[in-house]
């Protein structure tokens, strides 16, 4: 990847970093005393532009949701290549797939799921669902979704074949790409996942058997070692304290085990990703800054999800600053 064809974007990316929420945007939002002034607090951001036009408080998805899709649509006009955007962005098209197969299953519109990205032609794959066509690999993946819930009736199988489709296409666009970066988000994502997977299947008293069909290939932990890491204590394993990411899974799991929650352990594994993209500070330009910057913009999106669904069930202020992930800025 050029990185000279970044230097253009990069700088107007810097621009757009400056109207990223700090952590004070965050600390005076958890004082407000209602869902209503917490959304007034936004008059002075980005997110203003919707204020006027949500129909209630209440409907404050449609804002943050209109806010996710116009980043991604931004970006992709500004790089000069996909590549950093897809890495970001692509979960979102696979998350469609999904909707897309549950639609077609209960015979329901889903429309207010989609999360429209990129090129994902929702109108098409629906069609193509219908007809049974395969004209690309995604039409593709579609039938053989839904070939498997078929035989199975299994809704779950659905979220684990394109869990699996998803992860093994992000780590060929980051390998692809030869990015540094890319590949240790990837890598480690894979390890975040499995090992939350781990806990999961261990709580529920699951066997080895189930682990193997929810596990995903490519990170730095083989599969082989989660049938040991199953019947083993993670707060003292060898296996878990090599990795790069040992600081936050340590933290995430003392947190599981006291709480019994993999809250706290997906929120370690935000902040992880956030220290990660904070050393693309230094780098005066390159893909990775593009990057950086959506990654950052999705983690402003769900922190203000989190503040906003909290006041929207009258919680308060300490509880929603323990839930509030780190900030790029």
């Amino acid at each position: 990847m050029d990185r000279n064809k970044f230097i253009q974007s990069s700088a107007r990316v810097r621009i757009l970093e400056k109207k990223l929420l700090k952590n004070e945007n965050f600390m005076r939002l958890s004082e407000q005393e209602s869902l209503k002034d917490t959304l007034r607090a936004l008059t002075d951001t980005v997110y203003n532009e919707y204020l006027n036009k949500l129909e209630s408080p209440t409907k404050y998805e449609d804002m943050l949701s209109n806010e996710l899709t116009k980043l991604f649509r931004d970006l992709y006009e500004l790089s000069p290549e996909d590549t950093p955007v897809d890495m970001v962005s692509l979960k979102y098209f696979y998350h469609n797939m999904k909707v897309l197969i549950k639609e077609n299953i209960q015979k329901e519109d889903f429309s207010h799921l989609y999360i429209l990205v990129k090129d994902f032609d929702l109108k098409n794959y629906r069609e193509a669902l219908k007809k049974e066509i395969s004209r690309d690999k995604y039409q593709e993946m579609l039938l053989n979704a839904k070939e498997l819930y078929e035989e199975t009736h299994d809704p779950q199988i659905i979220d684990v074949f394109f869990d699996n489709e998803y992860f093994r296409e992000l780590l060929e666009i980051a390998e692809e790409s030869k990015v540094d970066l890319f590949i240790r988000y990837v890598k480690n994502l894979i390890d975040f996942t499995n090992i939350r997977t781990l806990l999961r299947v261990k709580s529920e008293g699951a066997g080895s058997e189930f682990l193997t069909n929810v596990l995903i290939d490519g990170g730095n932990i083989s599969k082989d070692s989660y049938y040991y890491l199953l019947k083993a204590d993670l707060n003292d394993s060898d296996t878990l304290k090599k990795l790069e990411i040992y600081k936050y899974v340590k933290e995430g799991l003392e947190n599981y085990k006291e709480n019994k929650t993999l809250t706290d352990f997906e929120l370690e594994m935000d902040n992880y990703f956030i220290d990660l993209i904070k050393e693309v500070k230094y780098i005066t330009f390159g893909p990775e800054v593009i990057f950086a910057y959506a990654l950052a913009k999705e983690m402003e999106i769900k922190n203000l999800r989190i503040v906003l669904v909290s006041k929207l069930n009258g919680l308060d202020k300490e509880f929603i600053r323990g839930k509030l992930r780190d900030n790029y800025v």
